[in-house]
C-alpha cells in the first residue's frame, strides 16, 4: 500500500507541474496572440505617443503624473488614461503610483533625445506604409504593389511617387537616416575597407551612409548614386561635413545608367527592393563598371537560408511586394551567393553582422 501511495503521489506531482506549464506556455502564446491580432491598435497607441513627443517629456522630466501628462500633452483626461493604458500594458512605461515613466526600451528608441531613437522610423510606418499595408492580401493575390494606389502620383514604385510628394519623401527620408545611422553603423566597424580609394553607394539616399564610411576611413573618397532630388540632399548634407572634399554624388538611375568607374560599389538596403532578375542586373552592370580586384557589396538584413526566418525578414519582406515596388523581398544568404556566381564574381564571401545583418562581398578577379 505505501508504495501505491507514493506512485500515485509522484503521478500526481507530475501531473500538477505539466498542467502548470501548460498553462505557462498557453499564457505566454496568448499574449503574443493579442500583440498579432492587436497589432494595428498597439501600433497606432506608440504613433500616437510619438507625434505627442510623449516620450521625449518623461525621458526630460524623469516621470510625471497622469494630470501632468494631460496638461503637457493637451489632451483630455479619458483619453490621455486610454493612451496610457496601451502603453503600460505593452511594457513601454511603467506606473509606480501616480507616476508614469518611460521603460529603457521607450528611453533608447522613442525619445528623440537618444542618439538611437526610431521616431522617425514610427512616423514612415505611420504616414507612408500603414494605409498600403491594407492591401497586403491583394498584393499576395495579384503579385503587385496595390498598396501604392494609397500614394498620390502615376508611377509604378513608391519611390518615384515619393519624388512628387514632398512632405512623404521628407518623412521617408527622415526615416532612412535613421535607419541608416544606426544599421550602417555595423558595416562600418564590421567590414574593412581601408584598401578601397574609391567607392560608390548606389541609392545611398541624403548620403548619411558615406559619410560615417569616410569619417572611419581616411583615405576613402565615396559617392552617392540617385535621383536628381536625392543627391541634392545629398549635397546640402555634405557641405557641412568637415569632410567634404572626399564626399560627392552622382544623379542617375541605376537600370539606365552606367555606373561610374570605381574600385567598389556598395548597395546598402537596397537589393531587398527589386527582383532577384533586376539584382542579378544591377551586378553585372557592377562587374563591368569594377577593375580587376575591384568589389561590389551588398548589406542589408538577411533571410535565413532554410527560409523561416528572422522576424525582420518577415516584417520587411510584405512592405516590398505590397507597396514600395511589388517586386523585392529580404533574400537569403544563399540567394545572394547564386547571384554573385551568376554575374561573375570570382571569389564571394558572406559575414554575419549584428541585428540580423549581414554583407556579401563579390571580387572580381
Amino acid at each position: 500500500m505505501h508504495g501505491l501511495a507514493k506512485r500515485t503521489s509522484q503521478k500526481l506531482k507530475m501531473f500538477w507541474q505539466l498542467n502548470v506549464l501548460e498553462k505557462i506556455l498557453i499564457r505566454g502564446t496568448a499574449e503574443r496572440f493579442y500583440l498579432i491580432i492587436g497589432g494595428h491598435i498597439y501600433f497606432q497607441t506608440v504613433a500616437a505617443a510619438v507625434q505627442l513627443d510623449l516620450f521625449t517629456f518623461l525621458h526630460d522630466s524623469g516621470g510625471a503624473t497622469k494630470e501632468q501628462l494631460c496638461k503637457q500633452l493637451n489632451i483630455a483626461e479619458q483619453p490621455c488614461r486610454i493612451l496610457l493604458l496601451g502603453l503600460t500594458s505593452t511594457k513601454l512605461l511603467c506606473k509606480k503610483g501616480d507616476v508614469y515613466t518611460n521603460r529603457h526600451v521607450a528611453n533608447i528608441f522613442l525619445s528623440r533625445k537618444s542618439p538611437k531613437n526610431i521616431a522617425d522610423v514610427v512616423m514612415w510606418q505611420h504616414f507612408i506604409n500603414y494605409k498600403a499595408m491594407y492591401h497586403f492580401h491583394a498584393a499576395l493575390l495579384q503579385n503587385k504593389n496595390v498598396g501604392l494606389d494609397e500614394i498620390p502620383g502615376a508611377a509604378n514604385n513608391l519611390y518615384e511617387r515619393l519624388q512628387q510628394q514632398p512632405e512623404l519623401e521628407k518623412t521617408f527620408q527622415s526615416a532612412m537616416q535613421q535607419i541608416s545611422v544606426q544599421a550602417n553603423q555595423i558595416f562600418a566597424d564590421n567590414v574593412d575597407l581601408a584598401d578601397i580609394v574609391t567607392l560608390i553607394d548606389v541609392g545611398g539616399g541624403n548620403g548619411s551612409n558615406v559619410k560615417q564610411l569616410v569619417q572611419k576611413f581616411p583615405t576613402l573618397k565615396a559617392y552617392v548614386f540617385d535621383s536628381a532630388t536625392v543627391c541634392q540632399k545629398a549635397e546640402e548634407n555634405f557641405a557641412a561635413s568637415e569632410h567634404k572634399e572626399r564626399l560627392g554624388s552622382f544623379v542617375g538611375d541605376c537600370f539606365k545608367d552606367p555606373f561610374p568607374q570605381t574600385e567598389c560599389i556598395l548597395f546598402c538596403h537596397f537589393f531587398t527592393i527589386w527582383s532577384k532578375e533586376e539584382n542579378l542586373s544591377l551586378l553585372k552592370k557592377a562587374y563591368a563598371a569594377l577593375p580587376s580586384g575591384g568589389k561590389a557589396i551588398i548589406f542589408n538584413m538577411m533571410q535565413n537560408d532554410s527560409e523561416d526566418g528572422p522576424l525582420g525578414a518577415s516584417m520587411g519582406s510584405p512592405y516590398f511586394l505590397t507597396l514600395a515596388t511589388g517586386k523585392g523581398m529580404l533574400y537569403s544568404w544563399q540567394e545572394y551567393r547564386q547571384l554573385f556566381n551568376e554575374a561573375g564574381f570570382d571569389q564571394v564571401k558572406s559575414q554575419k553582422l549584428p541585428m540580423q545583418h549581414g554583407c556579401i562581398i563579390g571580387t572580381k578577379r
